[in-house]
């Protein structure tokens, strides 16, 4: 194990699934410096980070529980955790029952060792929405904790995304269910899409970060599912090839209505390291 020598000590362990690179804080860390602790391993240029969260006790029966860094939901930390708690439960299993913050219920994750592979069970979104911008039309996918809008076409530069995440919070007419504007979120994603390969940008709002993302894992399984509701009936497989890798994201859909969400790619994991920090 890797050790520094200044005060606050804890272990991390670093996972790389598909390049959306997320450290995982294993010690005890008070809530409240979450978004400090968060934006100090963000900026340690050795880990290339993008994401942090916290392991907590599980509090809905689960073998363990994560908080994101904004209280968001992700599914690539979903499936990377998974991965990282088998490696301490008894028996390393190979399915694990997680719970991550921005979702209400616990989550499946399956691990596939000898491929370098997770896959996870993800929630069920609320609804889409359209989001008017800029004289478009733009089709959002809307999760607990996390709204991500799709935008067809090459990446466009930051101004244009500061603007459309502005807009997101817009009033938008109803696709489905009983949305009529996007709901609270603790973060909000843009994809551009471009036939399979996807952009992800998200921000997220307790820490006040914008980040190009290698990959996102919901942000896949927004695609796949405003993929699979044009597609029809069935269960829909998509693999979106992003700048960090391939994320494969599944839907399936039965009159009209998102039934079931899957999605997965490789992952690796780094052995545990110590950090130490100034107090906060």
């Amino acid at each position: 194990m890797q050790e520094r020598s200044f005060r606050v000590k804890f272990s991390i362990r670093v996972a790389d699934p598909a390049g959306n690179i997320t450290i995982f804080v294993l010690g005890d860390v008070p809530p409240e410096q979450y978004a400090p602790v968060a934006a100090k391993l963000l900026s340690m240029e050795e880990y290339h980070a993008e994401q942090v969260a916290f392991q907590v006790p599980p509090r809905m029966g689960a073998q363990g529980r994560i908080q994101m860094m904004g209280g968001e939901f992700c599914g690539n930390a979903t499936r990377s955790f998974g991965y990282l708690l088998s490696t301490q439960l008894p028996g390393t299993p190979d399915t694990v029952i997680v719970e991550v913050s921005g979702a209400e219920q616990p989550l499946t994750v399956q691990i596939d060792r000898e491929g370098g592979r997770c896959e996870t069970e993800m929630p069920l979104p609320v609804g889409t929405i359209q989001i008017p911008f800029d004289g478009q039309e733009y089709n959002a996918v809307c999760f607990d904790g996390i709204v991500h809008t799709i935008v067809p076409g090459e990446a466009k530069g930051e101004a244009f995304v500061r603007e459309l995440f502005a807009a997101v919070q817009a009033a938008g007419s109803v696709v489905f269910g009983a949305l009529r504007a996007p709901p609270p979120a603790s973060a909000y994603g843009i994809l551009f899409l471009n036939g399979e390969n996807m952009v992800p940008v998200v921000y997220v709002c307790d820490t006040d970060s914008l980040i190009w993302e290698s990959s996102c894992g919901s942000g896949s399984m927004a695609v796949a599912v405003f993929l699979a509701l044009q597609q029809g009936n069935g269960e829909h497989r998509f693999s979106l090839h992003q700048p960090g890798g391939v994320i494969e994201a599944a839907a399936a859909i039965e009159n009209g209505k998102v039934i079931r969400c899957r999605m997965g790619g490789p992952v690796s994991l780094s052995e545990e390291i110590i950090i130490t920090l100034p107090e906060f």
